[in-house]
């Protein structure tokens, strides 16, 4: 989809999508960094600003990206995975940065809330006034981190204080680099437990029902991680990890059913067991790595959250 026709997808035409979202809206984006969210679905991210460049991949209605640059109508982003390409303008609403600069993009977190009715506050302790309230899956910026509180800022431009139990945040930045990834680790992990039982269905991506790849992209689409929606394309993307250098978080897969290709995906989450979504039990379960038939139809891993 790059504007060519005018698709209705929710019962609003593609061509109005600068309308949506239009609060955060930012015209003047092209002097700083943003954060953008896809207002259709099936949207084409090309290697170049124009309609002559390859399609990488497709991105759907609010889905996060990562504002680079803007050209021509076209804005390069940075996708979860790390790579990039130009998405046409007309299908991606930007919040702006209006403060940063492109050389301090390395110093900026992206927080996303996993809770309804989070309190923002003036100040990192519960004595801080309330500023605002958000809800599950809200995008923030983040600022910095003092005794278990994010300081973050708010699309408006206001900033405060949110617990951090409640934020999910994908650093690039050197600041508590480990602390902010172990504690994004931790909370996709349970967030994974969490459908433990859920009824195995082959195609499925949703908690009605998930097969193994479609629990993976669900769980990590969840914190922000836009993955390819199969096992076998899922194996090629992040950091390659072997066997012996797992961690919690990575991504594992297996040639499974006599197959010659990467057929099936799961969560590894430490001592040596990964959750994934077994069509042979039907449902959602925690599975040993370390011995039977997963050891033995093993093939690699690869690491999603650095």
């Amino acid at each position: 989809m790059d504007g060519r026709l005018g698709k209705m997808i929710f019962g609003i035409s593609v061509f109005g999508a600068t309308l949506i979202g239009s609060s955060f809206l930012n015209p003047a984006f092209a002097e700083g960094l943003g954060i953008g969210k896809i207002t259709g679905n099936y949207v084409n991210v090309r290697t170049q600003g124009s309609l002559a460049g390859s399609v990488i991949t497709q991105l759907n209605w609010n889905d996060t990206v990562t504002v680079l640059d803007k050209q021509n109508g076209w804005y390069k982003i940075k996708l979860s995975d790390g790579r990039e390409g130009w998405v046409f303008g007309e299908y991606l609403s930007v919040r702006n940065f209006s403060n940063v600069s492109r050389g301090d993009t390395e110093n900026l977190s992206v927080g996303i809330v996993t809770g309804n009715y989070v309190n923002v506050r003036s100040k990192g302790s519960l004595s801080g006034s309330i500023i605002t309230q958000l809800n599950k899956n809200t995008t923030v910026t983040v600022l910095d981190k003092q005794n278990g509180w994010y300081k973050i800022k708010l699309s408006d431009g206001r900033e405060g204080w949110i617990y951090g139990q409640y934020l999910a945040v994908r650093s690039t930045s050197n600041i508590s680099r480990g602390e902010v990834d172990r504690s994004l680790v931790d909370k996709l992990i349970d967030f994974a437990k969490s459908f433990v039982g859920t009824p195995y269905v082959y195609g499925g991506s949703t908690p009605k029902g998930f097969d193994c790849s479609g629990f993976v992209y669900y769980v990590f689409k969840n914190f922000g991680f836009d993955l390819p929606r199969t096992a076998k394309d899922q194996s090629t993307v992040g950091e390659y990890v072997s066997y012996g250098d797992l961690q919690p978080g990575d991504l594992v897969f297996f040639k499974t059913l006599g197959s010659s290709v990467i057929n099936h995906s799961g969560i590894y989450i430490g001592n040596g067991e990964f959750i994934q979504s077994s069509s042979g039990r039907g449902k959602v379960i925690i599975s040993s790595l370390n011995e039977g038939y997963y050891k033995e139809h093993y093939v690699t891993a690869r690491r999603i959250i650095k």
